[in-house]
């Protein structure tokens, strides 16, 4: 779905739909991605509030191993210095912690996001990130991803 759209957006812009936090907008988009495109990203720009932009480079690119020359944030909007600290307290420190975002208050956040309890549609597609969709844990993910050979 893309909103009605009807010029060249139409064949060239797709949403995600299901993810329920940051970790999984950046997740649920690669393997959106190799559904439309039938191959991986080899370059990835996430667009959000400037004091996500931590969490994104650091705690989200690594845990899927991302490389860290092919990842780039684009900041839009103001922030303060509550929000950042906001940020750190409500966010940062629990996926420093959960890099999966699988447990504990992330898994709970979560779930209240999907109060209707809908099917993720993910990994299905993506065979290749099958492992790391299945991975809960405070380690990094060791195995195989599509762009360890990248760059």
């Amino acid at each position: 779905r893309n909103g009605g759209w009807g010029g060249w957006e139409r064949d060239r812009v797709q949403t995600e739909e299901f993810a329920r936090d940051s970790f999984e907008n950046v997740m649920f988009s690669i393997c959106r991605f190799r559904q439309v495109s039938k191959r991986y990203p080899e370059r990835i720009t996430v667009v959000s509030f400037p004091f996500k932009k931590p969490r994104f480079e650091s705690l989200h690119r690594g845990a899927i191993r991302f490389p860290k020359d092919r990842f780039s944030f684009v900041g839009v909007g103001n922030t303060t210095k509550e929000v950042e600290e906001g940020e750190k307290r409500n966010a940062w420190q629990h996926f420093a912690k959960d890099p999966m975002g699988c447990s504990g208050d992330l898994l709970r956040k979560k779930q209240s996001r999907n109060p209707f309890s809908a099917s993720i549609p993910y990994p299905r597609g993506c065979a290749e990130l099958s492992g790391l969709f299945g991975h809960c844990g405070a380690e990094v993910y060791r195995g195989a991803l599509p762009w360890d050979g990248l760059k």
